[in-house]
């Protein structure tokens, strides 16, 4: 009796151990344990994250993080500062998957096969495969990509719908949208393939914005962005996801400093690169049904 009572004892010691690991090792009691949200993003993804003439790190998706901070931060009730961490598309899924960075946003697409290593949040813009080329090319269609040479990034979703729908054509890995920039405007490729709205960035990047197109009108395939977390933390994905449908509530709803954040980036006259808020409101609107409406709080 004494040998099945010791033997009790353990097990409700190691269980309440265990579940105290879980609970020391999950990404929020870190983030209020160290004061700091380690968040990965890219240097060169205009207007979502990159770095300004300024040396700064700035765009949409710094935007998106410092909201995530600051309803993190009301939270728990403690200050929370952000650690941004360069990321690539190379290394960007082992950086969440090894945990080195707790959130990663940027213009990271959602896919199936993403999903079965990493977790994503809802999303929270979408674009499409488009290419920048040349004005005066005759570059386009899918059709006209054959035998020509697209620069790509490798391990992107550009790299893998170009070689879906042209495997005629010949793909040549480039390190970053600036190298497939650089590339382009020393004719080593013949168009730089990425998504729609990040060209439309690079395009007013390049020595001549005018003697460049992004094309077609309508992309090859569509994508939606979104924030990649480590897989079973959900109390995580779900603090972020929250913050994220109550920001798309705010430019849905017309709040104004929910909107300055969106024109800043995408408006019409003042964005750095223009994108329709009547199309991305439909977009928001979207996601926004399938949850409970979030109360709007000021901060």
């Amino acid at each position: 009796m004494k040998n099945k009572l010791a033997l009790i004892i353990l097990v409700m010691i190691f269980t309440a151990t265990r579940q105290s690991i879980s609970l020391a090792g999950g990404i929020l009691e870190k983030i209020k344990q160290n004061g700091v949200i380690n968040a990965g993003t890219s240097r060169d993804s205009i207007p979502f994250s990159y770095i300004n003439d300024q040396g700064e790190w700035v765009g949409y998706s710094l935007d998106i993080l410092e909201v995530i901070r600051k309803d993190i931060q009301k939270k728990i009730g403690e200050p929370i500062k952000l650690n941004l961490v360069e990321v690539t598309a190379k290394n960007r899924l082992s950086f969440i998957q090894n945990r080195n960075i707790d959130i990663e946003c940027s213009s990271t697409t959602v896919t199936w096969k993403r999903s079965q290593t990493v977790d994503f949040t809802v999303s929270y813009f979408a674009s499409g495969t488009k290419i920048l080329v040349k004005k005066g090319s005759e570059l386009e269609t899918i059709e006209t990509l054959a035998g020509r040479k697209i620069g790509v990034i490798t391990k992107t979703t550009n790299e893998r719908v170009i070689q879906q729908q042209q495997p005629a054509a010949k793909l040549v890995r480039v390190k970053d949208h600036n190298d497939g920039l650089k590339k382009l405007e020393e004719d080593k490729i013949d168009a730089f393939a990425g998504d729609g709205i990040i060209l439309e960035g690079l395009k007013k990047e390049s020595r001549n914005p005018s003697l460049l197109k992004v094309v077609p009108e309508f992309p090859y395939a569509y994508e939606s962005y979104a924030c990649m977390v480590p897989q079973d933390e959900s109390a995580w994905r779900n603090i972020v996801d929250y913050s994220l449908v109550k920001f798309m509530q705010g430019i849905v709803s017309d709040q104004p400093e929910t909107v300055s954040v969106y024109e800043k980036w995408f408006g019409e006259e003042t964005g750095i690169t223009p994108y329709s808020r009547e199309a991305i409101n439909d977009y928001f609107q979207g996601i926004i049904n399938s949850y409970e409406w979030v109360p709007l709080i000021r901060y």
